[in-house]
């Protein structure tokens, strides 16, 4: 191929992949084209943002009652997962009841 070949090459292969993506897009679903996150859109896990995309893994019962012991020390009389939370009976060492819920995806106290 001559440099003069290859430039008339590239000149007719630049509309040609112009049509081709313009034809892509077109092609789209509209919720795509707009930016919806839908279920139909093929972009949405992308679009979110990583926390987001990623599966959320639980913190155990096991150990959100490791911090806890940690915390107040003492011992849990009860747990039982409500939804996303645990609701935990508390027993301090000085004797106090508390009842604890605890975000089961952070692992925070609520």
């Amino acid at each position: 191929m001559t440099a003069k070949s290859g430039v008339m090459f590239r000149k007719a292969l630049i509309p040609v992949m112009a049509a081709l993506l313009a034809a892509g897009i077109a092609t789209a679903p509209a919720s795509a084209q707009r930016g919806d996150r839908g279920n139909d859109s093929p972009f949405t896990q992308w679009d979110q943002p990583r926390e987001e995309r990623m599966p959320q893994r639980e913190v155990s019962l096991s150990e959100v009652l490791r911090d806890l012991r940690m915390k107040y020390g003492g011992k849990h009389l009860d747990a039982r997962k409500s939804g996303g939370h645990y609701i935990i009976a508390w027993m301090t060492d000085d004797g106090r009841r508390l009842n604890i819920r605890v975000n089961a995806t952070t692992g925070r106290e609520e």
